[in-house]
């Protein structure tokens, strides 16, 4: 008796064979022959040259439209039709024809004239004059456009240094021209204010009685009197006849950093690190408006000369103008 394991073989050998058999009747052709390569290249040339004849004879035609496509422009230009024109569009369609005839009235015209002085040559009704011509005889529908002349800059002989003037032993915060232009004045972190010559840059008089740094000078021009202001809260009015202080003006309370002469009012203005400038009047050393509104220190001011007004600039990135009249921004 045969055992299980020939069994199972004898079953695998004739399972294959009949696959075998199935495949010789489904593909009669299939031969374990190897494939003729050669063939290939023939087979593939023919095809190219099929289909390059092919495109000859279909690329002179024009191109396919989508179905229904004729219909649906028949549609649309016959909503177009059927919209009627606004009053606005009828105007400018009207304009736009009477400007084109100008034009053209224009062009008949000036080739006309030119016809006529080159011997009487007659020229059609719708030619059209060169744009030299036109632009000539003054007839253009658009007058031509100037390009931009850029002025250049006038050379000048370079800037020398005529004379380095030292005598503070801190920096110098701020200076200050007198208006008969003999002397200025420089204010330093050294506390003092020196008074210079201007034409031999020698020293002429050093001013003390600040306790911190000098941060603004301003020079009357009206009356002989200059004023300083330092990160001591004072501000003083020095009197240039005397030479000391004759006024005093409190009411700030922080450092003062700037310090400005109205040009035509009799006031001065101060501004520090208490986010404020003051305005004082310089007689009655009162304090004439307080302007708040700077959420930082001021640190500029500009006045004015032809009306009461002031600019202040401050730290917090602002710029405030300032009316003296009203003491308001």
């Amino acid at each position: 008796m045969p055992s299980s394991s020939a069994v199972t073989s004898r079953a695998v050998e004739d399972a294959c064979f009949g696959i075998a058999r199935t495949a010789r009747e489904m593909f009669p052709t299939f031969s374990a022959t190897p494939l003729d390569v050669s063939s290939w290249s023939s087979s593939s040339a023919t095809e190219r040259r099929r289909v390059r004849d092919d495109y000859e004879l279909v690329k002179d035609m024009p191109a396919p439209q989508a179905p229904n496509a004729g219909a649906k422009r028949a549609r649309q230009g016959a909503k177009t039709q059927a919209k009627p024109q606004q009053p606005d569009d009828l105007v400018s369609s009207q304009e736009d024809r009477a400007a084109a005839e100008a034009v053209k009235s224009a062009n008949r015209a000036a080739a006309a004239g030119s016809s006529s002085q080159s011997g009487g040559v007659d020229s059609s009704a719708g030619a059209l004059v060169p744009f030299q011509e036109q632009e000539k005889k003054g007839i253009l529908a658009l007058p031509a456009r100037k390009a931009p002349k850029a002025i250049p800059p006038q050379w000048h002989a370079p800037w020398k240094l005529r004379r380095v003037i030292s005598g503070h032993t801190g920096w110098v915060r701020c200076s200050a021209f007198d208006v008969s232009n003999e002397w200025f004045a420089t204010g330093s972190v050294d506390r003092t204010i020196k008074i210079w010559d201007l034409a031999s840059g020698t020293l002429r008089l050093t001013l003390t009685g600040h306790i911190a740094a000098v941060r603004g000078l301003a020079v009357s021009d009206r009356h002989p009197y200059m004023f300083s202001a330092g990160e001591d809260k004072q501000v003083k009015c020095w009197d240039l006849e005397q030479n000391k202080v004759v006024r005093h003006y409190h009411g700030h309370l922080s450092g003062i950093y700037t310090l400005a002469m109205h040009p035509t009012v009799d006031v001065i203005i101060t501004g520090g690190r208490d986010s404020s400038a003051r305005v004082w009047d310089i007689r009655s050393k009162a304090c004439v408006h307080v302007l708040a509104g700077h959420s930082n220190t001021v640190g500029a001011i500009s006045c004015q000369g032809s009306s009461p007004q002031v600019i202040t600039g401050s730290h917090d990135s602002t710029v405030k103008l300032w009316d003296l009249a009203a003491g308001k921004c």
